[in-house]
Parts: C-alpha cells; structure tokens; sequence
C-alpha cells in the first residue's frame, strides 16, 4: 500500500496554525486566506426557520434559486447561504460567473472548470473556499464550534496512537475537535483525487505534526498542506491536496 506523507508544522498535534483575522470579512466579502495561496473564503449567514428572506439567495443563477426553492426549509436555507458563499468565492479567484453551482456526486457542488473549491456549514454560518485549479491543487475547508463536549466520538475519529497520545495529554475535547477538523478538510480536499468515501481511519497525525495516509485502496502518494485557526469558539481548517 502506498502512503503520502504531509509536512506541517506541529502544534496541538495538527496543523500550521495562522492568526486569526483582526477584523472577520464582511458577509459575501470574499477574503484570501493566509498562508494559502490565491484561495479565497467567503461567509454567509444560514437565515433562520422563521426568516423569510436567505442571505445571498439573489445572487444565485435561476437553476439555483429553483432547487433552493423546490429544498425542505431547513436544506434550501443551508444551500442558499452555501452557493451565495461559494459564488463569492470562486469569483474572487477569478470566475466569471456563468453556469450553475448544482449538486453532483455525494451532494458536492459541480465546480466549474479550472477551479477548486469546498463548502462547509456550522452553527448557523456558511464558509466556502475557492481558488484556481494548478498542478492539480485541490482544497478542502472544514469549520467547527467547541459546543458541547463530545468526546465519545473519540474511537471512531483517532487510530490507536493518536488516541493514546491524546488521553496522554489530558485528553481535551477542543483538542480532539482539531484533530477531527483536520480530518474532515483532508477528505475534502483529496475527494476529487479518491472519489469514494474515506473513513477517518485512513488518515494519521503524528505527533511532530505531519499527516500519513493509510488509504485502504493505495491511492495516492499525495502531499497534503493544512492551515488553522480559532476565530473565539469557531475552528476553520483548510487543507490543500496535491498528487505527490
């Protein structure tokens, strides 16, 4: 089985952590992210149940808007924020904006070509992080709040040396949150290379910070970059994938 390895710098375990913005980007701002080139990040509020109007929903393409309106509430409210967010984004880096952003394989927006991106939805915001297609650099974005603790979801998120080391160390919930959100931006980032489902298994943080794949199929080798910060209780991880 082939293994790609990810240098990152070490700190929590993780990932190379980047300061928070001083200011966060307006809603439907278009932001780059440091340390991570030409990629940009974009937010939209998720309007609530009660809400009539949706955040960002007029930016849409009518092919959009249609299956926004055709969407239970709950769904049409997270998909508008997500599209009006990822629409932003990929027009930052340099989109014209013709054509829809409609569902694909696994529910994953159609990106149109040329172009990465990724879309995340928590607590009630929308991210999304676009940039152009080079070399194959694909991205993925993750964002969590600390919340409750759940660290019961332990087992199922670390292999057995990441979960050792973890309860060595005192065993933190928003340590293991990082770890869980580093993991969910790497499968992101690498699905347009290995198309399938990849269980948090098949991914291993090592102590001094770098990321080895376990790909049950041998997929790969792949370099894998990941970049983080804490915005208050707000996590955001951003992985870039490339073929090695």
């Amino acid at each position: 089985m082939r293994t790609g390895h990810a240098n990152v710098p070490a700190l929590a375990g993780a990932v190379r952590w980047a300061d928070p913005p001083a200011v966060t980007s307006p809603w439907l701002r278009p932001a780059l992210v440091s340390g991570v080139p030409d990629t940009w990040l974009c937010r939209v509020p998720i309007a609530r149940l009660d809400q009539v109007d949706l955040p960002g929903v007029d930016t849409l393409s009518a092919a959009e808007r249609r299956f926004v309106e055709a969407a239970k509430p709950r769904r049409a409210r997270e998909v508008a924020a997500g599209r009006a967010a990822l629409r932003a984004a990929l027009r930052a880096a340099g989109w014209g904006g013709a054509g829809d952003l409609l569902p694909g394989e696994q529910g994953r927006p159609r990106l149109p070509d040329g172009f990465t991106g990724s879309i995340t939805h928590k607590d009630g915001v929308a991210l999304a992080l676009a940039a152009p297609l080079r070399a194959g650099r694909t991205v993925g974005l993750d964002s969590e709040v600390v919340g409750r603790d759940r660290s019961d979801i332990a087992r199922r998120i670390l292999r057995p040396a990441e979960q050792d080391r973890w309860l060595a160390t005192g065993g933190a919930w928003p340590q293991l949150l990082e770890v869980f959100s580093v993991k969910e931006a790497i499968y992101k980032a690498l699905h347009p290379h290995v198309p399938r489902y990849i269980g948090f298994e098949e991914a291993e943080v090592h102590e001094d910070g770098t990321v080895q794949m376990h790909l049950v199929h041998g997929e790969g080798p792949f370099t894998l970059e990941a970049t983080a910060w804490w915005e208050s209780q707000r996590l955001i991880s951003v992985v870039q994938a490339r073929p090695a």
